[in-house]
């Protein structure tokens, strides 16, 4: 009882011992002659923002309920209003709420670390799968629900106590589905936010959520409406039922992989609401607000639909008026449901980390900016537990409030991976001009993490197609925090160079490189890594195809290595702001068998976004040379392929003295990203300034190179997808396609 003090009124603690807020309505006159009212709010999902209108008309109508059950978003809506979030705070939360962002689970790539970075922008995380003694495993669904749970725990203000099903002033029925047997589960008791989490966790798009031992998803596929709960909970004489389901798509409109899923989903709820419709009695007021165009995925149009709810409940008026009860009676019952003015947070006494399996729970606690002795920061721990969570390490990451012994404490709760800790990912990319240059190549990463308690890791890469290769790395922090780290480090890969004169393709050889070494670094924050070690490198360049433009060669090369890069860019390959920049250098203090002896070689590139409302900016620069000496081919420049020179083809112009290269790009996005995919279309225009020096292939091409284009880019699964067309003067255009990973 001292937890549901902290969040209700004194008088509501007074008065709701027994947590019956309708004792006071026991006392009125009217109160021998009024039914028990049952209040019912169906799911379908954005849709269920009608909810919203339909209880601002109840409040101002006086109309209190004995019980109340909630599906899906409508479980949302009821476990919000019953924990005591005004209609009216639950819609400006939503309003100001970013519905996009919160159906991706991570903090977003400028809110994670470099190498983390560096791992995504190469092997797709939507293509990561756990490596058990079980076979591979594959996470549960297209997101997690971290954020959503999260934003559940914010609105029903969390952070003043945990909050139990069975302490709300109301009685509260959410429903679920396990998905395990295909059982309808009433959710009671336990605690409010998982349930609200299970009970909108739409199969396949959002991971389930276990719960008493078994695994939850949408209530929509076995009760959408659930009617015969609140007869059941509370014995209802009136049952007041808000139907927001999606109506059944046409035929024609069945017309792909997503749609068909979304029409099973519908059929199967269709099914269930008809049974529940059929059950309700003359006296009782069913709604189902006229919704037209708004989706069960138009979460940017809630506000739209509860004012369409609002209608239609206004609409229901006279029959509603008959539940009404008198102001005082009313006041008394909605001070029991309504929270009170927020109290202050509480102070933090202890920081609880609950037993894990690998994740280091010191390190965990030490990456919050949260600290015993001070006052509770709930925005704040919400912000640093997706951070963590970002780190791809947990399944989910929740925090609750307790009181112990008149001690506030606060019990972070990681739940790993279930497939974890080791896994495999993939990328690949696919690139064409349509005419002679084609390229093909998957690959795959072999990622075991947390060998130890400060993080260390194994990774193992390997390529197939027109390059190839494989790799080794450890990657070892030296302390919790990561700021120092060791990487040694090995592998050998095989590329194909094709050698170029004025566009034409007269050779192509197989370059081979070979290399081990180690790193010495520090990552400086989220934002940037820095670097020093020694490398060894055996080279080898092989005629493959044509005419011996340059012979064979072959030798070794060793020396130190330096380098610095940042990156704040919000998005890998589409970014909309930041910055990323990339310094390196390389001094071959041996040689052997290469011509040109010792040589050093320092190459850097700076690109930036910025986005003036669906446009979006992007500049680059970059450029190279050899500090001294002639630098061997294994560390030639290379201009050519798309963003760097795109009228030309992947390294047809190359050069072992200097380089630079200038890029502007324009793009307005054609669409707004989907809910959940995130994927939208975007065309672009592109401007490329190039220089060689003295170009080894290609050598009529001194002096400043232009390149001229127009695209069309999307994001896809599997990597941005471009498909353009790019010119330069005196000579003929080229189209290029690219989908996958660089």
């Amino acid at each position: 009882m001292i937890r549901s003090c902290l969040a209700f009124t004194v008088a509501a603690c007074i008065a709701g011992a027994s947590l019956n807020p309708l004792a006071a309505l026991a006392q009125a006159p009217v109160a021998a002659a009024r039914p028990k009212v049952g209040l019912v709010l169906g799911g379908g999902g954005a849709r269920g923002g009608a909810h919203l209108g339909v209880l601002e008309v109840l409040e101002e109508l006086r109309i209190p309920f004995d019980c109340v059950a909630g599906t899906s978003m409508g479980a949302l809506a009821a476990g919000a209003y019953v924990a005591g979030v005004s209609p009216a705070e639950m819609k400006e939360t939503i309003a100001k709420t970013d519905w996009a962002g919160m159906f991706d689970d991570s903090a977003g790539r400028d809110s994670v670390s470099l190498r983390r970075k560096q791992i995504d922008d190469r092997f797709y995380s939507g293509l990561e799968f756990g490596v058990t003694t079980d076979g591979l495993r594959y996470r549960e669904g297209a997101v997690a629900g971290e954020k959503i749970k999260l934003f559940f725990n914010q609105l029903v203000r969390a952070d003043l106590g945990e909050r139990n099903i069975e302490d709300l002033p109301v009685p509260l029925t959410l429903i679920a589905t396990d998905i395990g047997t295909g059982e309808r589960v009433g959710m009671r008791d336990g605690n409010l936010t998982t349930a609200m989490r299970a009970s909108m966790s739409v199969p396949g798009a959002i991971a389930p959520v276990v719960r008493d031992g078994r695994k939850l998803v949408d209530g929509g596929l076995v009760d959408n409406v659930p009617v015969q709960e609140v007869r059941d909970r509370c014995g209802a004489e009136v049952v007041i039922a808000v139907n927001v389901g999606s109506p059944l798509l046409k035929p024609d409109e069945v017309s792909s992989v997503v749609s068909v899923v979304g029409q099973m989903v519908n059929l199967l709820a269709e099914q269930n609401v008809a049974k529940s419709l059929a059950s309700l009695k003359p006296q009782d007021i069913y709604m189902r607000p006229e919704l037209g165009d708004i989706t069960a995925a138009s979460f940017n149009r809630q506000i739209e639909a509860a004012d369409i709810g609002r209608k239609t409940a206004l609409a229901g008026a006279e029959r509603l008026r008959a539940l009404s009860v008198s102001p005082e009676a009313y006041r008394a019952w909605r001070s029991t449901v309504r929270l009170s003015p927020p109290p202050q947070p509480p102070k933090v006494d202890a920081i609880h980390v609950a037993e894990t399996r690998f994740v280091n729970p010191d390190e965990l606690k030490a990456s919050v900016r949260q600290r015993e002795g001070e006052t509770l920061d709930s925005r704040r721990l919400a912000e640093d537990l997706v951070l963590i969570y970002s780190r791809g390490d947990l399944q989910s990451l929740d925090y609750a409030v307790l009181r112990e012994r008149e001690k506030t404490i606060v019990k972070l709760t990681p739940v790993e991976k279930s497939w974890g800790p080791d896994y495999l990912r993939f990328g690949i990319n696919l690139s064409s001009d349509f005419q002679s240059e084609s390229a093909y190549n998957l690959r795959a990463l072999y990622r075991k993490t947390w060998i130890n308690r400060y993080g260390g890791e194994f990774l193992a890469t390997g390529q197939l197609g027109s390059n190839q290769g494989v790799g080794v790395e450890f990657y070892q922090p030296l302390d919790y925090r990561q700021f120092w780290f060791v990487r040694p480090f090995a592998g050998t890969e095989q590329n194909k160079v094709g050698l170029f004169f004025d566009g034409d393709r007269l050779a192509e050889y197989r370059a081979r490189e070979t290399r081990a070494g180690i790193d010495l670094g520090v990552n400086l924050g989220i934002y940037g890594q820095a670097k020093a070690g020694w490398v060894e490198r055996r080279l080898k360049a092989t005629l493959d195809t044509g005419d011996p433009f340059l012979p064979d060669s072959k030798g070794t090369v060793g020396g130190a290595t330096a380098s610095l890069a940042l990156d704040t860019q919000d998005f890998a390959f589409f970014p909309t702001k930041g910055f990323s920049a990339d310094l390196r250098y390389f001094d071959a203090m041996h040689e052997s068998g290469l011509t040109g002896g010792k040589y050093g070689v320092v190459r850097g590139r700076l690109t930036a976004a910025w986005s003036p409302g669906d446009f979006v900016l992007l500049g680059s620069a970059e450029g190279g040379q050899a500090t001294h000496g002639r630098a061997a081919l294994g560390d030639a420049f290379a201009l050519g392929g798309s963003g760097r020179l795109s009228a030309f083809a992947p390294a047809q112009i190359i050069g072992n003295e200097a380089y630079g290269l200038a890029t502007v790009q324009a793009q307005y996005r054609l669409t707004k990203p989907m809910p959940l995919l995130g994927l939208s279309l975007m065309a672009g225009a592109s401007y490329e300034a190039g220089y060689m020096k003295n170009p080894i292939t290609e050598p009529g091409l001194t002096g400043a190179i232009n390149s001229y284009g127009l695209y069309l880019a999307s994001n896809t699964i599997f990597g941005p997808l471009y498909i353009g067309y790019a010119w330069t003067k005196d000579r003929s255009g080229r189209v290029y396609f690219f989908i996958g990973t660089p």
